[in-house]
């Protein structure tokens, strides 16, 4: 199941980074311009912290979780394909509208099927399949952007954008298979069992005339036919509302922590494409910047690996300290080499070491968001947290046309204090919580 569950979180975590590319040059080759491109895709990001909440309600509270992943995944595609094959052609709302459909749906595309590990992992091999999950992530990121851009080259701006959606889609096929424990609302756990396997409650008892024959029977039946096992029967969660996610977080030190840190963490995350596309070019590589992302993505993705081959020992939250304060030091040391003017491989060297630590601190804060949630929240306060990191990312990028003529050093050294900021709130959080 986890094989599955990781298999469909890499397709659909993969064509939305890829979506990104393609809209952009589906905007330049029918506009002659990327503006259109990037409104749209504010509007893909947008909805996910007011969305969040709502999905995860619905899927804390269904029957069959399975149901509304691929349900919310399958919407996505369709979504994200109808803006990819309509932005430039199409009237702009209709464009910004279906936008915000599926920036509705992200938030499950990130936060939910993080969530679903529960349902499909012990408690002791969880750690290692957080792991495994930050690494789908890392995946998405380096193989999203490429195919995206490889698609559009050799095929066009349509048969990019249904491939992207043709993956969402396999995504919500392959989730339906994905099955856990089922939850019955209102009914203790032997009814609800009973009722799964297809028996009626009660069918033990064949009646007051067979009774006898029945007890007596029962030892000798039970050794020859043994009972098929029945399915697991998930607790039956408390009725929560759309704002017990928030509650869940700002209850839990921890968990606020985590998610205040990794979210000022993100608003500086949001910059680092752009910084490195500026550090590349002033370094005479006019294409250095993709080479200092991939770095980037190929050293968390080696750090989520790592993290599922041998699992951490500390406190998730201290590690997520402990991963922000050492890309803030790794970022510090990149603006001190920029100054200096070393040479473009000690650049790679240095995004390629802070990607190593985006692994265990990925992996970290996903496993503090599972050991946090209340019974019932669990989708909610990891759709949120989600929310608030992409939000965050998307304002960090936004910003950047603000300081983007500053000197390289100075860009690298907004990286540095975002996440040594973000460091210092978690420890502060973390300290005034005992």
């Amino acid at each position: 199941m986890l094989a599955r569950l990781l298999a469909a979180a890499t397709l659909a975590r993969t064509a939305d980074a890829g979506a990104a590319v393609v809209l952009l040059l589906a905007s330049v080759r029918h506009t002659g311009g990327p503006a259109l491109g990037a409104t749209v895709l504010a509007a893909l990001l947008v909805p996910h912290v007011l969305a969040g909440p709502f999905v995860g309600l619905v899927t804390d509270r269904a029957r069959r979780p399975r149901l509304v992943h691929a349900g919310f995944s399958a919407l996505f595609g369709a979504a994200l394909g109808g803006v990819l094959l309509l932005t430039g052609v199409a009237p702009a709302p209709l464009v910004v509208a279906l936008a915000l459909v599926a920036g509705a749906c992200g938030p499950m595309i990130f936060g939910g099927l993080s969530s679903r590990l529960d349902d499909v992992v012990p408690p002791p091999r969880r750690p290692h399949a957080r792991g495994l999950d930050a690494a789908t992530y890392n995946v998405a990121e380096i193989a999203g952007p490429a195919a995206g851009a490889l698609l559009v080259a050799a095929l066009g701006v349509p048969v990019a954008a249904l491939v992207l959606c043709g993956a969402c889609l396999l995504a919500a096929a392959i989730l339906l298979t994905v099955t856990g424990p089922t939850q019955v609302p209102g009914r203790p756990p032997r009814q609800a069992a009973e009722q799964t396997s297809g028996q009626a409650p009660g069918s033990a008892q064949a009646g007051p005339s067979r009774g006898r024959d029945v007890a007596a029977a029962a030892p000798l039946a039970t050794a020859a036919a043994p009972r098929p096992a029945m399915p697991p029967v998930a607790p039956v969660a408390p009725r929560v509302g759309v704002g017990a996610g928030l509650a869940a977080i700002v209850r839990s030190r921890p968990l606020l922590a985590v998610t205040a840190a990794t979210a000022v963490a993100a608003y500086g995350t949001g910059m680092i494409t752009p910084v490195a596309v500026v550090l590349g070019v002033a370094a005479g590589h006019p294409a250095g910047g993709g080479l200092l992302v991939t770095a980037l993505g190929v050293g968390a993705l080696c750090g989520s690996l790592l993290v599922a081959r041998f699992p951490v020992r500390p406190a998730p939250h201290l590690v997520v300290v402990g991963c922000l304060l050492g890309m803030g030091a790794v970022f510090a040391a990149l603006a001190g080499a920029v100054a200096g003017g070393v040479p473009w491989p000690v650049l790679m060297v240095v995004y390629a070491v802070a990607g190593v630590l985006e692994g265990p601190l990925l992996s970290s804060q996903l496993q503090v968001r599972s050991q946090q949630a209340p019974p019932g929240t669990r989708t909610q306060v990891f759709t949120l947290g989600a929310g608030f990191k992409l939000t965050a990312a998307a304002v960090g990028a936004g910003t950047f046309t603000l300081v983007a003529g500053a000197p390289p050093a100075v860009l690298a050294g907004v990286l540095a204090a975002s996440h040594l900021l973000a460091a210092v709130v978690g420890a502060v959080l973390l300290r005034t919580g005992r």
